[in-house]
């Protein structure tokens, strides 16, 4: 009896992409004119999250393809045939020469079947949206100590977020698109079949684009106050129903600006009865800068590693709905320091950047001395150092953050001084 195959998730490396580039240029050449494309896929082309490391290789065949002979060509260079997954795809695998386990496996589809849009678009969602990347991690890591030696079992159980994506990605592209909304349930109307529920917002849907449940996409007008029958703007959201099969945009005025809290409050008349996630284009976090004085008077600063995007930062994170700003910066500063502070009264700093083609952020940074022992969150933060003001700015990068770092140097330098000269 053959022994069960333990999963194991281990960290991204960069050399994986390079592996799948190898193999795509040596399956081109060898399937020539029968392959219509081929693409690195599954978790392994995701940057920056845990996965087996197992390099998944997706192949569209032209419809005309003889895919008997095409398993047949890809034998001749080590791959065999392996059962069929819940894809659908007729699948091959190559082993490790020098080690137990699998180097490659092969998704063979046709370029026409949806499968093959579905491989590529869940690949590019979690490539797109680190967050959702993220929560993928997540999920692998529960499910592999869950299901440690049940390969099937631990595939079936990521079907569901899958499927969730692959949902998000229909409605992706139109994030910052302009969009003609025909409103069919305008401001201060009844639901058809809940007449308990009244609508605070125009409601409508998008001619000629579907939803994942194959009817017009629908859509929340925001920001307008009156009840319309047409509507142009710009979508500025997408509200994703966790426990439902379809999603709903959120356009609003062109140039107007609204985070995912106030988006949430405006739609919490019909949204409150699903479980709902907001995709925004327009992004708001809060944190600080915490430092401690040294004993000789030099000043340092608390700067932590991200070790999913590899990159150091100050406590931050997104605002939620009822919160303030200083609300939110106290709560990320817990959660991911552990520490208890006192935001210092007089010191507020804002910085905007784009964090991809189609989304903006503004991060407020508030101040704040070190008080107690650090405790560092779990799930994004693996280190954490004390840093100068130079080393700081030179870990964090940005011109932006390194002068909120030079004007916090200032803002501390005079509050000492006035302490000082308090007690004296």
């Amino acid at each position: 009896m053959a022994a069960l195959r333990e999963i194991r998730l281990s960290r991204h490396m960069s050399s994986w992409d390079s592996e799948a580039s190898v193999i795509i240029s040596r399956l081109t050449s060898q399937l020539g004119e029968n392959a219509v494309d081929i693409q690195h896929i599954g978790s392994t082309a995701v940057r920056g999250i845990l996965a087996v490391p197992v390099i998944d290789i997706a192949i569209a065949l032209t419809d005309g393809a003889d895919i008997d002979k095409v398993v047949e060509t890809l034998a001749e260079i080590g791959f065999f045939r392996i059962p069929t997954d819940e894809t659908g795809c007729v699948r091959m695998a190559r082993a490790h020469r020098d080690r137990s386990g699998d180097a490659h496996h092969l998704y063979i589809t046709r370029h026409s079947e949806k499968i093959w849009k579905d491989l590529l678009a869940f690949r590019t969602y979690l490539n797109n949206h680190v967050f959702a990347a993220n929560e993928y991690e997540e999920l692998k890591k529960d499910l592999a100590k869950r299901y440690r030696y049940d390969q099937k079992r631990y595939a079936a159980e990521k079907s569901r977020f899958i499927q969730n994506i692959l949902r998000l990605s229909i409605t992706d592209p139109l994030l910052g698109k302009h969009l003609t909304i025909v409103i069919d349930r305008p401001l201060g109307s009844v639901h058809p079949k809940h007449p308990d529920l009244t609508y605070t917002l125009n409601y409508g849907f998008v001619p000629g684009i579907p939803a994942a449940d194959g009817e017009n996409l629908d859509a929340y007008i925001y920001g307008v106050n009156k009840p319309l029958r047409r509507f142009t703007g710009t979508v500025i959201a997408v509200i994703h129903r966790k426990n439902d099969n379809e999603d709903k945009l959120v356009v609003a005025p062109s140039g107007m600006v609204a985070y995912e809290p106030m988006i949430e409050e405006a739609v919490r008349f019909a949204e409150q009865y699903f479980d709902t996630s907001i995709i925004c284009i327009y992004e708001k976090s809060c944190g600080g800068i915490i430092y401690r004085v040294r004993p000789n008077g030099g000043i340092e600063y608390l700067i932590l590693y991200q070790h999913r995007s590899g990159t150091w930062s100050v406590p931050k994170g997104h605002i939620a709905a009822g919160e303030t700003e200083r609300e939110t910066a106290l709560r990320e500063i817990r959660e991911e320091t552990g520490l208890t502070v006192a935001l210092i009264e007089g010191f507020r700093r804002e910085l905007s950047y784009t964090v991809s083609a189609k989304a903006s952020k503004n991060v407020v940074i508030f101040l704040a001395e070190a008080t107690g022992e650090l405790s560092l969150g779990e799930n994004e933060i693996s280190d954490a150092i004390w840093a100068d003001k130079s080393t700081a700015i030179r870990r964090l990068g940005g011109r932006s953050i390194g002068r909120i770092i030079e004007s916090a140097e200032v803002f501390i330098k005079a509050r000492l001084e006035k302490q000082k000269r308090t007690t004296q």
